[in-house]
């Protein structure tokens, strides 16, 4: 069994820097249905049976819908780069933004293995994706969106974005451009609360360019966009509440402001965006992982979501650590489809790869506080954390995204690691 480390003085001086429940039950529903749905075939469709066919065969058992969602599924996974241009609240000049996309791809397409490269420097071959196959022409596919956090990169997302295209969903990946690695390790990094304004503004724009067709692109023909579901770690886990509708106190801010900060606050662009929200009516289902922000949310803003959210955290943040980020934001959902995925051996870097994807030196560069903060001995191995987490967000997206609602059964019983704690409201 691991022993916390003591973060103690380090933790109190990141949380300053970065400041700029119990296992759920069956109930019975008011018809003395005990099932998930409500409509006694435990799937939600109504159809008599558990798997959603209605040729009346019983259900997965909880074990066997864990496995399919463990496993690469049907498709062959195709990866491409693209990138869209818009113009943001308060923007001199129009934002063009890469946006990398993971897709369900035809199969025997001939297309050579997809090479990743790391703030385009360190090349991971993929074991799954290929490079630009057609796209499969069983579509329209579900949407994925993930917002990667502060400093990192839209590649983060691909552990999570083969399996989902595996299992026949589109995940878009948009690069926050001012907010990456490569803006910080040039110094050119906009102000965080630039930052905090484009980052949802750059979902809208995916999803827009998406329904629009990605200027020709045929992924834009294989879009679903009435089942979207958001997810993202760190700032992306704040840009994953603001677009899914929690908002930031725009009064507060103001009034706390200084300078370029107030100027910028106060272009009527930005005031217009913040008295009508980020949130996109599109999105159907959230997961922010180790979220940032939260105490700037308005009061009452997590309790109005009107979708379902999966918090994702880890107990040994110091980045965002859990006392101010996740156990605030957990007391202040209040959705009963919520769910929160909580490591008591996780920290910052757990939710994503780069503690097996980058060697130590280059770590270093990239993010200093690894070996603190999620990728040392003290932690649950992300080989072991990411996989799962996937898992976990797979089912949830199938549950509250796809109305699948037999894939729920994820989250009754045991977690599906042994350094996992769930929690429902």
């Amino acid at each position: 069994m691991r022993s916390r480390p003591h973060f103690a003085t380090l933790l109190l001086a990141l949380a300053s820097t970065f400041a700029c429940g119990d296992d759920a039950a069956g109930v019975a529903d008011e018809t003395g249905d005990t099932s998930t749905t409500g409509n006694g075939d435990g799937d939600g469709d109504g159809d008599g049976d558990g798997d959603g066919d209605g040729d009346g065969d019983p259900a997965p058992s909880r074990d066997e819908l864990i496995a399919e969602l463990e496993q690469p599924g049907p498709y062959a996974v195709g990866y491409k780069q693209l990138e869209l241009t818009y113009s943001p609240p308060g923007a001199t000049e129009p934002r063009t933004i890469p946006v990398l996309a993971w897709y369900p791809a035809v199969d025997d397409s001939g297309a050579p293995p997809a090479i990743y490269a790391v703030a385009g420097i360190v090349e991971i071959p993929s074991p799954a994706a290929l490079d630009q196959p057609p796209v499969s022409a069983l579509g329209p596919f579900p949407v994925a969106v993930y917002s990667h956090g502060s400093g990192g990169e839209a590649l983060l997302a691909y552990p999570f974005a083969e399996r989902f295209a595996s299992h026949g969903w589109i995940m878009l990946s948009p690069a926050h451009v001012g907010n990456t690695a490569l803006d910080a390790l040039a110094g050119e990094s906009d102000s965080l609360i630039e930052i905090a304004v484009n980052r949802p503004a750059d979902i809208s724009a995916v999803l827009d360019e998406a329904g629009s067709g990605f200027a020709g692109d045929e992924l834009g023909g294989a879009t679903d966009l009435s089942q979207v579901f958001l997810f993202g770690h760190s700032f992306g886990g704040y840009t994953t509440f603001a677009a899914g509708g929690a908002q930031l106190a725009y009064e507060t801010l103001l009034a706390g402001c200084s300078g370029e900060t107030c100027a910028y606050l106060e272009d009527p662009e930005v005031a217009a965006a913040f008295a009508s929200g980020f949130g996109d009516d599109r999105v159907d289902a959230i997961a922010p992982q180790a979220p940032a922000l939260i105490p700037e949310l308005g009061e009452g803003e997590l309790a109005a979501l009107g979708i379902p959210t999966m918090l994702q955290s880890g107990k040994l943040d110091l980045t965002t650590p859990d006392a101010t980020q996740a156990q605030p934001a957990w007391d202040g959902l209040a959705n009963p489809d919520d769910v929160w995925i909580d490591l008591p051996f996780g920290a910052h870097y757990s939710f994503i790869t780069v503690c097996d994807d980058l060697s130590p030196e280059l770590l270093a560069v990239f993010q200093p506080d690894n070996m603190v903060d999620g990728c040392g001995p003290d932690f649950t191995p992300t080989s072991e954390l990411v996989p799962v987490l996937t898992t976990y967000l797979l089912a949830f997206a199938r549950a509250h995204v796809l109305g699948e609602l037999a894939w729920t059964a994820v989250f009754d019983g045991d977690a599906l690691h042994p350094e996992v704690d769930l929690h429902r409201h």
